[in-house]
């Protein structure tokens, strides 16, 4: 950055050294890196005694002339490299307290330092953050550094690397957050060391070589002379690029062209010729496919990035790693898929398994070039050449020759093609490969026998059938609709349907609350198409919250109008509608299907062009009312209150609001508050048959696992070891429940029982499909295209095209999200499958409901997760079904939202207090006030004084277009197949870095793609299509940071009402990052490689609502061996739970600090609750005035549960939201946080005397538990 200072232009200049440290300097443009340098000593940084360094940038190192004005430094470090002259001597630094005081390393003397100098590790370094000295010393070359001038045969003398060299591979490296050594003296010695001992191995005979168990002997290969020149540069560039993946693969970093290409151009001497390098590492990784794998590369290659991954042989046997093993040139240019897995233990590669690794994998490619030569030299063509010209691509033809023909192309190296291993408990079982038809009992009693043998039916819940009850009409139907739904099959009208359409048509507004598939949609088809009918201008109004159920919703429609639709006049009116149709609907149109947010930013705003429409108005219809809670709802609820207001004071109109919802805790509630009208009929005695319904809970099996060293082919004798009175631990763990899922929804799909399985995410449910597939494949081939995947981020075609196979019954089975779950019609279902709970009861009988239609015996399975709150229920099954039915919570008055819905209404028809509170709430004439306070609203100015309407007069045209009435972000990732250049899906910006960055797996449809490029910029992410056996999930981390300050919307409270309290409400920051992703086998859901990743991160402020927790209350925790973090994260999950006893939100809108069980570092100690939605709607405002009568709400909760276990259960300390899945939680330690935030805040209110909120000294002073 260049700033004015005065008269002179100054520049900030950042300098980062090897161990982390960084500092910021502003300098003059005229500074030269000489003056750079003496500045950075005179503040003695990075430390005192650090005084001989070189700056470099870019791996460049930096001359001493050049001036900063001429660095393009573009916000990028300068990196301090330090150095160590000849003659300077470097004390050891110890790993361990039991080091030897005389133990210190020797360095063969190479030039570089006099012999026995050593040097040390970076300051303050601890060994586990990078490579040991030892370790160092030990570990393999990544170069052939010559300690003298050679001739390589070819002409060409190499001499020894300059420390220039050496510290620009230092550099380069560091750039890319290695934990390197700080002196690059010794990287040098290091590769030196290594190729003294990598030289003595293939000096032809018998060759030593030394190891801590001892010395052991190995057989060297026999050779004529030494390698040819272009063959000894292949292995000089392995050997360097072996070492350097070695590093990355220490510091979890993924190696790819562009972090390597620099170090392998210096230390193989090709500095400049990125070229010859890049040649160099595409040969190698033909000629050894399964050993070098170079993926994601383009068709130019040179141009662009690429990985690279390294793989370590498997040893043949427990032995000493560094013994050489006897493979033929088949094995080595073939290692088996075993040889990918990683330890089973999963644990960061040490610094010794890092050097073992390096080391076995040269072993291995170097046997393979000598044995590749022998063969060429036994040759009888080479009898009368030089094989000092022999080039590297005849070597390759020879090599290829003398391997297996198995028909694959070596030019076109790739990841292993194996299989995922299957589930270890699945091996005990033989797969069913019969596809007879079964019915849902035969179902059940086939699972207990099969695939459920192994204990995973916890309880089976039998549901009674309900026979249908029908109604009748006060007044008789008119022949055009009795032919309509004569049409359907129907005769008769059920209880609720009948008692609805009588409703309806006596001109009351309704809601009717009944269960899954009920026929709520003829509860307002049947009276709007008989008013339509016999009046010519009435219209109607339909409202969905999906695109997906008004399309559905005109099927219907037009099926059940018939030859009349035309006549009618109906059709959809969304984004999708083109500017043609929606002009003809304008016109014409007497039955408008919609949703709420094209009634707010189109319909509403340019009413004027509705003026027939709207005054004409007879029903508004309002389906899947569930759909409309919290934030939404809120919003849903003014938006149909602007629409009553214009109707009133414009049109003349007043309609009937017809409001259906599946079955909800507070029905009448929920539609007086979302349409804004005080006289509700409820409507919830179902008249609809359901059959017999068995719901089955299923818990994945435990699968007993041998101790780890066992598994890493350690075998321990069992006598011995009961001798010594050890007895190894078994290890447990529960099989993936995404694994199950697939096994069952196979087994639906083999005996022809329609089925959903319903996932939590996209991810599953990709992952779900995936896998039964593969199943398939197997046990019923003809059946593989049978099933698809449905979520939210298909195309429109795509959903509709699925939606349209399940109804006519192409498809026997469907993995998809909650997107399902509301109410499309898909015809008939026989079981619906549950990965995990849902989210709430209503959702779980909302999704089981959409099997088991009419009489028909359905079954619905619940297969849970290894979390506390399915084993909770997995425990006592019976709870889930006494569990109540959640409340649908709408707040109208939110003072927020009022305030931005009055601006949109403003411009709509100006407003008037007096006759505008009728709709827009008590709290209009403060709102308004507001307003015009913030010159938003205003007098017109032609009007005179007796005017009392107040206009809008902001600077936004249209203000409705600046209100979001969703949590769902406008900006689009969108997801490209490279090879076709085709799109393959949008995804959310919200939601895009968790499935799509660098390396990713990307599913869609049964499908599998790799994300090669992630362009944040552009907003695009570029695939390829690969047959992968794993896929991958990132590691992130959600924080919420107070950045303190005054509330914009400020809660009123009335003095008295509430005890006062020291918690505070203030703005807050909530900010995700990506730290990195996981590659996890699909088979078995097991993880065996872990990637760091560099995102942007994502944040958004809110608001937050937040007490401290006297410090004091840790020290009694500890006392009883209790965890903070697992307190704090309960508490806060109690005070979520009871929370919609005091204010009307729910799950979706309030979250709070959940702690994830990976993370080690600092946990605040406060208990915050923060609004989920950007801006914040005012919640956090609400809660901070009764945050002590919260506390004591929620230690009550607490204290009156009953369950024992220090998990807790879904009644206290387990919410359904948690994003950690209710770990890391401790009743026990909820209950001692929240008595001693009570106690501190009853100390705080017994001595307050109009002083300050009390600092955390009052509070240890005073606290008492």
């Amino acid at each position: 950055m260049v700033e004015e200072a005065g008269q002179q232009q100054q520049m900030e200049v950042r300098v980062r050294s090897l161990d982390g440290q960084q500092v910021q300097l502003t300098v003059p443009l005229h500074f030269r890196v000489a003056d750079l340098k003496l500045r950075l000593q005179e503040l003695r940084w990075p430390s005192p005694g650090v005084t001989q360094f070189h700056l470099f940038l870019r791996g460049t190192k930096l001359t001493v002339d050049a001036t900063v004005a001429s660095l393009s430094l573009d916000g990028e470090f300068l990196v301090l490299i330090t150095f160590t002259k000849k003659n300077q001597k470097i004390q050891t630094v110890n790993r361990s307290p039991t080091s030897q005081p005389n133990s210190a390393a020797q360095v063969p003397d190479h030039g570089g330092l006099q012999s026995g100098d050593v040097s040390t590790l970076p300051a303050g370094a601890p060994p586990s953050q990078g490579i040991s000295h030892e370790d160092w010393l030990n570990g393999h070359a990544p170069s052939r550094v010559e300690a003298e001038p050679r001739e390589d045969g070819s002409g060409n003398t190499h001499t020894r690397a300059s420390e220039e060299t050496w510290s620009a591979v230092a550099a380069d490296l560091a750039s890319f957050n290695t934990c390197l050594p700080e002196d690059p003296a010794v990287l040098r010695d290091v590769c030196e060391v290594g190729n003294q001992r990598e030289q003595e191995s293939f000096d032809g005979g018998e060759g030593k070589r030394s190891t801590r168990r001892g010395k052991t002997k190995r057989k060297g290969v026999d050779l004529a002379g030494p390698l040819p020149p272009a063959i000894e540069e292949l292995k000089r560039v392995f050997t360097a690029l072996n070492t350097v993946y070695g590093f990355l693969q220490r510091q979890r970093m993924q190696a790819t062209w562009v972090n390597v290409k620099q170090s392998l151009q210096q230390l193989c001497f090709s500095e400049g010729n990125e070229k010859m390098c890049l040649e160099a590492v595409k040969a190698i990784a033909i000629l050894c496919p399964k050993l070098m794998v170079l993926s994601n590369m383009s068709e130019e290659g040179e141009n662009s990035s690429f990985s690279i991954d390294m793989f370590d042989p498997s040893k043949v046997d427990g032995s000493d790693p560094t013994q050489q093993p006897s493979l033929s040139v088949h094995q080595l240019q073939e290692i088996g898929a075993g040889d990918f897995l990683p330890s089973g233990d999963g644990k960061r590669m040490t610094d010794t398994q890092m050097r073992n690794a390096i080391g076995r994998r040269q072993r291995a490619f170097d046997t393979l070039l000598l044995t590749v030569f022998n063969h060429i030299q036994a040759s009888s063509d080479s009898q009368n050449r030089d094989l000092n010209d022999l080039t590297v691509q005849e070597f390759l033809q020879t090599a290829k020759g003398m391997a297996p023909d198995d028909g694959k192309d070596l030019s076109k190296p790739g990841l292993p093609s194996a299989l995922p291993r299957p589930p270890r408990h699945h091996k005990k079982l033989t797969r069913c490969k019969d596809i007879s038809d079964m019915h849902a009992q035969q179902m059940l009693h086939h699972l207990k026998e099969k695939l459920g043998s192994l204990g995973q039916i916890v309880h089976c819940e039998d549901l009674q059938a309900r026979p249908a009850s029908y109604g009748h009409l006060e007044n008789d139907l008119s022949q055009f609709t009795k032919a309509a739904i004569g049409r359907l099959g129907i005769t008769k009208l059920y209880t609720h349907q009948a008692q609805a359409v009588n409703s309806v048509r006596n001109g009351r507004n309704i809601v009717v609350a009944t269960s899954t598939a009920s026929g709520k949609s003829l509860c307002y088809n049947v009276p709007v198409l008989e008013e339509l009918t016999h009046n010519p201008t009435a219209c109607a109004l339909y409202l969905f919250p999906t695109k997906a159920l008004a399309q559905d919703q005109l099927r219907a429609l037009l099926e059940l109008s018939g030859e009349k639709s035309s006549s009618i006049g109906l059709g959809v009116y969304d984004g999708d509608t083109n500017q043609d149709l929606r002009l003809r609907l304008r016109d014409s149109a007497r039955l408008i299907i919609t949703n709420p947010d094209m009634l707010h930013v189109s319909i509403l705003p340019s009413h004027r062009q509705f003026e027939r429409f709207l005054a004409n108005l007879k029903f508004v219809v309002v389906d899947e009312a569930h759909a409309y809670r919290g934030v939404f709802g809120c919003h849903t609820a003014l938006i149909l209150r602007r629409l009553r207001r214009l109707l009133h004071h414009l049109y003349g109109a007043e309609p009937s609001f017809v409001v259906c919802s599946a079955t909800v805790a507070n029905p009448r509630e929920h539609a007086m508050e979302l349409a804004g009208v005080r006289d509700v009929e409820v409507i919830h005695e179902d008249g609809s048959p359901h059959g017999e319904k068995t719901f089955v809970f299923w818990n994945p099996p435990i699968i007993f696992m041998p101790p780890k060293a066992d598994r890493k082919g350690k075998r321990h004798k069992p006598s011995a070891k009961l001798d010594r009175g050890v007895v190894p631990e078994t290890q447990t763990r529960r099989a993936s429940p995404l694994v199950e899922v697939s096994s069952l929804l196979a087994e639906m799909v083999q005996h022809n029982l329609r089925c959903i399985a319903f996932c939590n995410t996209r991810k599953s449910v990709e992952l779900v499909h995936n896998h039964t597939r593969e199943i398939l494949k197997e046990t019923a081939p003809s059946l593989v295209d049978t099933i698809r995947a449905y979520r939210a981020g298909y195309t429109a075609e795509s959903r509709r095209e699925i939606e349209k196979d399940l109804f006519g019954g192409r498809l026997r089975g469907v993995a998809a999200t909650n997107a399902l779950e509301l109410g499309i019609d898909i015809g008939s279902l026989d079981a619906t499958l549950h990965l995990g709970f849902p989210g709430s009861v209503a959702s779980l009988w909302q999704q089981s409901g959409r099997a088991g239609r009419r009489e028909k015996a359905s079954l619905s399975v619940y297969v849970a997760f290894s979390g506390p709150l399915d084993q909770h229920f997995m425990k006592a099954p019976q709870k889930l079904f006494m569990e109540p039915i959640e409340n649908a919570q709408v707040d109208a008055s939110n003072r927020q939202v009022v305030e931005q819905h009055l601006m949109c209404a403003a411009v709509e028809y100006p407003l008037h207090i007096e006759h505008d509170e009728i709709f827009l709430g008590s709290g209009t004439q403060s709102a308004i006030m507001k307003l015009v306070k913030e010159g938003l609203l205003g007098r017109h100015p032609t009007n005179g004084p007796q005017d009392k309407s107040w206009h809008y007069i902001g600077h936004e045209k249209s203000p409705s277009q600046g209100v979001s009435i969703r949590a769902i972000s406008p900006e689009k990732y969108t997801v490209i197949n490279q090879a076709t250049n085709e799109v393959i899906e949008e995804v959310e910006e919200n939601k895009a870095f968790f499935e799509v960055y660098e390396g990713a797996v990307y599913m869609h449809q049964g499908k599998t793609f790799l994300c090669t490029k992630l362009d944040t910029a552009a907003k695009v992410a570029l695939c390829t299509e690969a047959d992968l056996k794993y896929y991958t999930k990132t590691r992130d981390f959600t924080d919420v940071h107070v950045l303190g300050g005054e509330l914009a919307y400020p809660a009123k409270v009335v003095e008295g009402k509430y005890p006062s309290t020291t918690a505070q409400a203030s703005p807050c920051k909530i900010t995700t990052k990506w730290i990195g992703f996981r590659r996890i086998w699909q088979g078995t859901n097991e993880t065996f490689d872990s990637v760091d990743l560099f995102l942007p991160e994502v944040s958004y402020e809110s608001q937050a609502a937040w007490i401290r927790v006297p410090h004091l209350v840790r020290g009694d925790l500890e006392a009883e061996g209790l965890s903070l973090r697992e307190g704090i994260h309960a508490a806060s999950h109690a005070l979520l739970n009871i929370m919609p006893l005091y204010i009307m939100c729910n799950s979706q809108d309030l979250g709070c600090d959940c702690a994830n069980p990976h993370d080690t570092r600092y946990y605040p100690e406060r208990l915050l609750l923060f609004d989920k939605h950007p801006g914040g709607i005012g919640i956090a405002a609400q809660v901070r005035p009764m945050f002590a009568e919260l506390l004591q709400a929620a230690l009550e909760l607490l204290v009156a549960c009953e369950c024992t276990t220090n998990s807790g259960c879904p009644s206290c300390i387990q919410v359904y939201s948690c994003s950690e899945y209710n770990e890391v939680v401790n009743k026990r330690a909820a209950i001692l946080i929240l008595q001693g935030v009570i106690n501190s805040e009853n100390m705080y209110r017994n001595n307050k005397q109009d002083t300050p909120l009390p600092e955390d000294g009052f509070l240890k002073e005073h606290l008492v538990v």
